[in-house]
């Protein structure tokens, strides 16, 4: 299932499992300069974790723990930095209560 394939990569990409609960579910399409287009279905968990994960460098090469504030500043002062599809998700999640 989508729930088992989340908690099997959080431990394979960052060294810990939590508690996840399916936030969104969203399709989206980027086309980009190279002529090549991303075209995918997202399914978006969000749990709860304060310790520095120990994650496998062969899938992640570095992370960041950052305010909601400063990310809110970091996409509005350099959007190239982040993905499309990141882009779309912290829209939809600051909506949230």
């Amino acid at each position: 299932s989508t729930i088992d394939a989340a908690h099997r990569r959080l431990g394979e990409e960052l060294g810990f499992d939590c508690e996840l609960k399916l936030h969104q579910t969203f399709i989206y399409r980027a086309p980009f300069d190279n002529g090549l287009t991303e075209h995918e279905l997202d399914h978006v968990f969000v749990g709860n974790y304060s310790i520095d994960p120990l994650f496998n460098p062969k899938e992640v090469s570095s992370f960041q723990w950052i305010s909601i504030a400063d990310l809110r500043f970091q996409l509005s002062e350099n959007p190239e930095r982040f993905t499309v599809w990141f882009k779309m998700i912290i829209e939809n999640y600051l909506q949230l209560p």
